[in-house]
């Protein structure tokens, strides 16, 4: 058989050679098919920003240890020693041998081992050690280790790279992220589990069975001496004894009787040995040798290989790792045809086996799948969370077996413990299968279990829910608060997966993540590349400034750049830029080091790079240059996000790239179609003033004026002049959430207001705004002039400032302010005043009655602004509580209509579309008042130059 490299061996030469065993057996050979299916190359961290799948960071051991155990061993043994025995053996072993040990292993051992040792070994033990010692130890550390230690290598770095991390991945996923995040975010870990065993148990464990093992091997009872170690790998701190010179000298005379023609070794004998030495973990360079000649001797007898020995041999051999593809090509070729004979254990084993050595072929795992569902009701939690995650490693959905997994848990939901609970949740996460009862399920068996989770399970869980976009806000309160009881436990993965998890989930809580900080940098020269690009983006994701965190994290890279892939430091480059730190010294190396190797770094990462450099003002000239030139030819390669971004930062950090600039634009042009109105708005903002090609840059603002005119035609639908709105609140929410805008920017502001026929206001109230000397002279009070000398100051001061990020440019208190001066008549009564409003500050009407406010103007909350706050909105909300007080019929148009005169405002802000909206329905309710509005951006951090609202376009 075949295979193509899935899990934890992805590609890397591995794609299955297939073996012909004809030498070996006559004419039979391995090869099933030689289906091979290719998978394209993923990045680390995820572009559209997941990071992706946990890294399965522990083994579980645990949990089945103690079932297994007792309950095979009592069953199975007495029978299997009393009937096997005596009835077959004798006949297996002379009558085999003689007419060709086939023959007699199947008649003899067959009928001996088979029905007397089979009654024995193979109800005895066979259910003994299959139930017991297979519930135990295949259950128990089988889904411990294979769902915890092996899944981390397998899905997380997987998923991670997917999107690019990330958490990596993926984090794979999780990417030069649109919002910076990485898609599928998991991260790798090869952490042990156990722990250490008690002072002293290191020379006392497995002494004895040693001893005795040895005993057996010098009368040549090889399979006596293989039951003492399979009795030793279950004991508890087993692995300590594997350093002993005891153990050395016993597998010694192992190797030797392995080649001895006067000692029978059986399928089963093999099968254990396998076994005993994955749970071992024997991997010194003798017992790699034992390894291969068991392989050698299984390849040549594997067609009388019970499912009990597959299950075993293939279990052992990739608890170590070990890829022996030749021995696996024969047995999966096995498995398919005696797939009917495999219990839910041997098939969930199986297939964790297979999964983990990362070798996957479609008849395999369509065998496996079609078993495992036509035998789902006999599965325990522990082999549904292996099939899962084998599954999840195979990045297979069969989905009639994935819906009967579904079923099954919701049947025997109260048997879960919290791992095998975290892994299937996992395991649909990494498959993309969302099934809402299924994760409800989940979530309230978790909540019930809580206590017991341990931090590998909680970032499982959290994952997985942030994956699938679940939103269980009760379930991640829990989670955070059990992960800060443990946070001492637990390793980088899992301090990096949770961060990534809670940030992408968009749930804020800041008392977690500050534990996690402060945990990652006790761990930080720990903490794998991965890692580091996953923690930096969820803490900017969050937008959580720990500054000490991000030093370290500088610091670390700076020091281990080399260590580091072009996708992470361009994540963690977008994570100090989205966070306005500058950290000189990680700056200053990733520029040294884009220099030295820029030949490997594609244009969406140099794209990433150049965006966050421009973020926080670092300027390499030499640098951007050499990138323009890379970018500008691989053009085509550029997500929209990076185009916008792109353009932004070279004309803030360069003020001209033409060519550059030029093939931006050009690309943008042919892509336009599929471009989001965000994109958009912020690729034409960045050209605003030099375009470097008009036709081209015309057909953008073309094109944004197109999506503009979307957004007039529903503001005049839902208000139209004298007659009640046709919209109520949550309407008007998600309409205008579904634009996907905030604003229409610098150059798409003016246009949506001139659809809408709100003009800009004259020369002389320009004038009286900016100009100190014309502000003593209208009479306005002291405190109004305060505020406007301080507007002007921080224009100065801004355009001097040339340090820090965007955060701090923009830390200077009242920079958002609006004014207004009000020129009304009301049943000839004159309203002349100035309003003045400015960012943080709630008018008293605002103030005194939010609710009477939203009936006059309806006005909503967006990603950055603040609704009825919005300073803007309080000067419209104020002047509407100056006209009603004047006797003015709040819910008659006619009595509106009477109102007349002009309102002329002047804000320092873009506004966003609920503020444009509130102009509107002001314009509306009071149609025979002339409202004016403009923009007055003094030095936006986003273009570096004044704008003033132009209608003209």
């Amino acid at each position: 058989m075949s295979f193509e490299g899935r899990g934890d061996h992805r590609g890397g030469g591995d794609h299955g050679r297939g073996s012909d065993h004809g030498r070996h057996r006559k004419g039979r050979q391995g090869r099933i098919g030689q289906q091979r299916v290719s998978h394209g190359s993923r990045d680390e961290l995820g572009t559209s920003g997941v990071l992706a799948g946990p890294a399965l960071m522990r083994d579980g051991r645990g949990d089945g240890r103690g079932d297994g155990r007792g309950d095979g061993r009592g069953d199975g043994r007495g029978d299997s020693r009393g009937d096997g025995r005596g009835d077959g053996r004798g006949d297996a072993r002379g009558n085999g041998r003689a007419e060709g040990r086939g023959d007699g292993r199947v008649g003899g051992r067959g009928d001996g081992h088979g029905d007397g040792c089979g009654d024995g070994r193979g109800d005895g033990r066979g259910s003994g050690r299959s139930d017991g010692r297979g519930d135990g130890r295949g259950d128990g550390r089988g889904d411990g280790r294979s769902d915890g230690r092996n899944d981390n290598r397998g899905d997380g770095r997987g998923d991670i790279r997917n999107e690019g991390n990330s958490g990596s991945r993926k984090p794979q996923g999780g990417g030069g992220p649109a919002h910076g995040n990485p898609q599928h975010g998991a991260v790798v870990s090869v952490a042990t589990a156990g722990g250490a065993p008690p002072t002293g148990a290191m020379s006392e464990v497995g002494a004895k069975e040693l001893a005795e093992a040895a005993k057996h091997l010098v009368a040549h009872d090889f399979e006596s001496a293989v039951k003492v170690i399979l009795k030793l790998s279950k004991a508890e701190h087993a692995r300590s004894a594997r350093n002993s010179p005891k153990m050395k000298e016993v597998l010694s005379q192992l190797y030797g009787q392995m080649y001895a023609d006067n000692v029978q070794i059986w399928p089963r004998e093999l099968a254990d040995l396998a076994l005993a030495m994955g749970e071992l973990q024997l991997q010194d360079p003798l017992a790699i040798e034992l390894l291969k000649r068991i392989a050698e001797l299984a390849e040549r007898q594997v067609d009388i290989f019970t499912p009990h020995d597959i299950a075993g041999i293939v279990r052992g051999f990739a608890s170590l790792g070990l890829r022996t593809e030749s021995l696996m090509s024969v047995i999966a070729a096995e498995v398919v045809r005696k797939i009917d004979g495999f219990d839910q254990r041997q098939l969930s084993h199986t297939a964790w086996a297979f999964a983990k050595s990362g070798l996957w072929n479609e008849q395999l795992v369509g065998a496996i799948a079609a078993g495992c569902l036509s035998k789902i009701s006999t599965f325990n939690a522990q082999s549904l969370s292996q099939i899962s995650w084998a599954m999840a490693q195979w990045r297979t959905r069969k989905d009639d077996l994935m819906n009967a997994i579904v079923c099954e848990l919701q049947r025997k939901t109260s048997e879960f413990a919290p791992a095998p609970l975290a892994m299937i949740a996992w395991s649909f996460a990494s498959l993309q299968l969302k099934s809402p009862p299924l994760m409800t399920a989940i979530s309230a068996e978790a909540g019930l279990k809580i206590a017991d989770f341990k931090t590998q399970d909680l970032a499982h869980l959290a994952w997985a829910f942030a994956n699938l976009k679940v939103q269980d806000q009760a379930l991640f309160n829990l989670v955070a608060e059990r992960f800060q009881q443990d946070i001492k436990a637990a390793l980088p993965p899992e301090l990096a997966n949770t961060a990534w998890a809670f940030s992408k989930n968009n749930f804020s809580h800041e008392p977690l993540m500050n534990s996690i900080a402060d945990e990652a940098i006790v761990q930080i020269r720990s903490l794998k590349p991965l890692e580091v690009a996953t923690l930096a983006w969820a803490f900017a994701v969050a937008r959580l400034q720990h500054r000490q965190l991000m030093v370290e994290i500088g610091g670390q890279v700076a020091k281990r750049i080399e260590k580091f892939q072009p996708p992470q430091l361009s994540h963690i480059a977008w994570a100090f830029g989205a966070l306005s730190l500058k950290h000189q010294e990680f700056m200053t190396s990733l520029s040294a080091h884009v220099q030295r190797g820029i030949g490997s770094f594609k244009a969406e990462v140099l794209s990433g790079i150049a965006w966050a450099f421009a973020m926080v003002r670092f300027r390499d000239e030499v640098l951007l240059r050499r990138m323009a030139t890379d970018i500008a030819r691989d053009v085509a390669d550029l997500r929209p996000l990076a185009l916008a971004r792109c353009a932004w930062a070279y004309r803030l950090l360069l003020g001209r790239s033409p060519e550059l600039m030029m093939a931006l634009v050009v690309e943008s042009v042919k892509k336009i179609d599929s471009l989001p109105t965000k994109t958009v708005v912020n690729l034409v903002d960045s050209l605003y003033a030099n375009p470097p090609v008009p036709m081209q840059s015309s057909l953008l603002e073309k094109a944004l004026a197109a999506r503009i005119e979307q957004v007039s035609s529903f503001f005049k639908e839902a208000w139209s002049v004298g007659n009640q709105p046709s919209i109520n609140l949550e309407q008007y929410t998600s309409q205008l959430s579904a634009f996907g805008v905030v604003d229409c920017g610098i150059v798409g502001t003016p246009v949506l207001l001139g659809q809408l026929g709100i003009e800009i206001p004259n020369c002389s109230f320009l004038q009286e705004c900016r100009m100190q000397r014309r502000m003593r002279g209208t009479g306005l009070p002291l405190p109004q002039q305060q505020q406007l000398l301080l507007l002007q100051q921080q224009q100065i001061d801004f355009q001097q400032g040339n340090g820090g990020g965007r955060a701090e440019q923009f830390a200077e208190p009242n920079r958002d302010l609006t004014l207004g001066r009000l020129d009304i008549t009301i049943r000839d009564k004159p309203l002349q005043d100035w309003v003045i409003i400015r960012a943080g500050a709630v008018s008293p009407v605002v103030a005194g009655s939010s609710e009477k406010a939203g009936k006059w103007l309806l006005a909503v909350d967006l990603p950055g602004r603040k609704g009825h706050q919005e300073p803007t909105c309080q000067v419209l909300s104020e002047t509407c509580s100056q006209i009603f007080a004047l006797g003015i019929d709040a819910a008659s148009c006619s009595n509106c209509s009477s109102v007349q005169g002009s309102i002329q405002l002047l804000s320092t802000v873009v506004p966003c579309l609920s503020t444009v909206g509130v102009l509107w329905q002001f314009k509306t309710r009071f149609p025979s008042v002339s409202l004016t509005f403009v923009e007055q951006i003094l030095q936006t951090g986003l273009l570096g130059f004044e704008h003033t609202g132009d209608r003209g376009n």
